[in-house]
């Protein structure tokens, strides 16, 4: 019986940290796909709790239908005013965070950890993600998901 209450427990971890998501307007799954948005910490699918000062990572898995050398990618709070971007992540080589070169229609994953800087405002986020290949930026994943910065 203990057995199966830790097998319980370990799948609840687990399923907590999937975030909802979703695409990015004008966004087609035809370029590429974005099966599954994980976030630590996360508790509630909906938005994720983020605490200033403290370690959190998100990850997703993608399946690019290109073929490219290399990956650039950015991250943004998705404003009702428009897109502002993170210093920290702006046009970075997401090969660092991920495999590269891609193979069109090959699943992948990119991982990156990042720890909140104080002077964030406390309030609930939609965050946007663009990765795309280095060369040519209409070749791209895009995907939006709410966070709550506390």
């Amino acid at each position: 019986m203990k057995i199966i209450l830790i097998v319980i427990g370990c799948f609840g971890v687990a399923f907590a940290e999937v975030a909802k998501f979703e695409k990015c307007y004008g966004w087609s799954d035809d370029i590429c796909k974005v099966a599954e948005v994980r976030i630590n910490p996360c508790k509630n699918k909906n938005f994720c709790v983020l605490k200033k000062g403290q370690q959190s990572s998100i990850e997703f898995d993608f399946t690019p239908m290109f073929n490219a050398q290399r990956l650039t990618s950015s991250l943004f709070w998705a404003s009702p005013t428009g897109d502002l971007p993170f210093d920290k992540f702006t046009d970075v080589d997401a090969c660092l965070y991920s495999t590269c070169p891609t193979v069109s229609g090959t699943q992948q994953q990119l991982s990156y950890s990042l720890r909140l800087d104080k002077f964030i405002p406390n309030g609930i986020y939609t965050l946007k993600w663009r990765l795309w290949d280095a060369e040519d930026e209409s070749k791209e994943c895009c995907f939006k998901t709410n966070v709550k910065i506390r």
